[in-house]
C-alpha cells in the first residue's frame, strides 16, 4: 500500500508579515483540497511579536520599545497571546483536517499533534509532555499577562515544569491550522521591554537550556520532520509553498501588519 505523502516546507527567515500570512495561504489551500495536510518550518528576520487573533495592541505590547528595537507587530490567524520572535526561534505550523486527526474538540485536536510534537523533541533527546491540568479562573483581561511564554497553558508542551513550545489553533469548517513556537533561547531582557504587564520570571525555557547543548535550527527541522511522519504514518516530501499560496501570501502580508 502506498504511504499518506504530506509535504514538508522549510522556509528558511522571512518577515513577520510573509510568515503569517504565508501560514494562511497554506492553510486555505489544504481546506480547498488544493494541497496535502502541510507541515512549515521557518525562522523570523527582523524580530517580530505576533498578537493573538483576538488581542488587543494596547493591551499588550509596548509600541515604543517595538520601534527602538526594530521589532514588527503582526496579527496571528491563531488565537493565543503574544510573542516575541527572534532568530534564535524555531517556529512550526500544520495545516490538517480534524477528520485527518480523528478529532473531535479543540483539545482533542491539540492532543493529537502534542503527541507528533513530544516525538520529534524526544528526537533531541528531550522528555516534553503536554499540559494537563484544568483552567484556572482567568482575571480581567486588563490585569492578565499578554506574553505568552509567561504562563503555562493546557496547549502548551513544557520539560519539567517550564513551558518549551507554545502553540494555538484556529479551526474552520473541519480543518485547522496550529502554529507553533520553540524559542532557543528566551530573550528576557527584550521580552521585559516589549510586553506590558509583565511578570518577573517567565514560565518558560529555552530548548538550548533544556537540552543543554546549541542544537541547530537545520536538526529540529528534521526532528520535527521525521516525528510527524512517524505519528501519523505519512511520508513527509520536501517541497516549497506553490505559485498560488505566494501569490496568495502577498495579497495578505498588508491585512496581518499593525500599524505603529
Amino acid at each position: 500500500m502506498t504511504q499518506e505523502r504530506w509535504r514538508y516546507i522549510d522556509s528558511g527567515s522571512c518577515t513577520g508579515a510573509t510568515n503569517m500570512a504565508l501560514d494562511q495561504a497554506i492553510f486555505e489551500s489544504h481546506a480547498q483540497g488544493i494541497q496535502p495536510p502541510t507541515l512549515r518550518v521557518y525562522a523570523w528576520r527582523p524580530s517580530a511579536v505576533s498578537l493573538g487573533r483576538f488581542q488587543r495592541v494596547d493591551f499588550s505590547v509596548n509600541l515604543e520599545a517595538c520601534r527602538t528595537l526594530g521589532v514588527d507587530i503582526v496579527k496571528r490567524p491563531t488565537g493565543g497571546r503574544a510573542i516575541l520572535h527572534t532568530e534564535k526561534e524555531v517556529t512550526f505550523s500544520i495545516a490538517v483536517s480534524k477528520q485527518r486527526l480523528g478529532t473531535r474538540g479543540v483539545m482533542d485536536s491539540y492532543r493529537a499533534l502534542a503527541t507528533a510534537i513530544v516525538t520529534s523533541m524526544r528526537g533531541l533527546g528531550l522528555n516534553a509532555r503536554l499540559v494537563e491540568r484544568a483552567s484556572p479562573t482567568r482575571p480581567p483581561l486588563a490585569a492578565q499577562d499578554p506574553a505568552c511564554f509567561a504562563v503555562k497553558a493546557r496547549c502548551d508542551l513544557i520539560v519539567g515544569t517550564s513551558k518549551l513550545v507554545g502553540s494555538a489553533q484556529v479551526q474552520r469548517e473541519g480543518f485547522i491550522l496550529q502554529q507553533n513556537s520553540l524559542p532557543l533561547e528566551i530573550p528576557l531582557e527584550d521580552w521585559q521591554g516589549v510586553f506590558l504587564r509583565k511578570n518577573e520570571a517567565p514560565a518558560a525555557v529555552g530548548l538550548w537550556d533544556a537540552a543543554g547543548e546549541k542544537i541547530s535550527c537545520s536538526r529540529v527541522g528534521i526532528a520535527l520532520r521525521d516525528g510527524f511522519a512517524e505519528t501519523f504514518g505519512v511520508v513527509m516530501e520536501k517541497a516549497k509553498p506553490s505559485q498560488a499560496e505566494r501569490a496568495r501570501a502577498r495579497e495578505l502580508e498588508g491585512r496581518v501588519l499593525v500599524n505603529t
